[in-house]
């Protein structure tokens, strides 16, 4: 978090914002200029770096387990639900997921671009339905502890939703989006279609 914020402050305050768009000046540079030193260039680059490789890490570990989950629960096809018999591995998930994102690097911020964007609409909608959720089970239950936070949560993922969807609020979807959601539902859809592989073998 300290390497965020000290990355924005510290670029804010060497160059004027236009002058950054304008010459599309990365945050490396801006670090050369204010301590007159290639060598905290380059360290700022490996900083970002190693972090781009956390959320790439996390990313990659959340979604092959994901894809686990949903084949164990038959909302895929069953054989991503698998585990390696040596290793204990979802390797199916894995070996998916590896090639899915080996053949999307390709296609570099043209499929970047859409799909974080597609993304951050889907983590809204996974959220709201989250909150919603909790609010509804805490309906029928004695216990009201969390309401508030989650009937905030529900509010600023509803937010995110509207941002992304309603065409008047800069920010949101182009047609490049759109077509990447129709693509990714399609896929999803054609995943649900196909888990009746191997339907009963659990």
């Amino acid at each position: 978090a300290s390497f965020y914020v000290v990355i924005v402050a510290v670029v804010s305050f060497v160059y004027p914002w236009r002058e950054l768009v304008a010459g599309h000046i990365g945050s490396e540079m801006a670090f050369e200029r204010a301590f007159g030193s290639r060598a905290i260039a380059q360290l700022i680059l490996l900083a970002a770096f190693l972090s781009l490789f956390k959320v790439f890490n996390g990313n990659f570990v959340a979604a092959t387990r994901l894809a686990f989950a949903l084949g164990r629960r038959g909302l895929v096809p069953r054989s991503l639900g698998d585990v390696h018999q040596r290793f204990g591995t979802p390797a199916p998930a894995i070996l998916l997921m590896a090639v899915i994102t080996a053949g999307a690097s390709f296609f570099g911020d043209a499929l970047l671009v859409p799909v974080a964007e597609v993304g951050s609409l889907a983590s809204g909608v996974g959220w709201l339905s989250a909150c919603a959720a909790f609010l509804l089970l805490r309906r029928h239950s004695a216990a009201r502890s969390g309401m508030i936070l989650a009937v905030l949560g529900a509010v600023v993922a509803g937010a995110i939703v509207v941002m992304k969807v309603v065409p008047a609020v800069p920010g949101s979807f182009t047609a490049r989006e759109w077509v990447a959601f129709g693509v990714w539902a399609a896929l999803g859809l054609g995943f649900w279609i196909a888990r009746g592989a191997r339907t009963g073998a659990r």
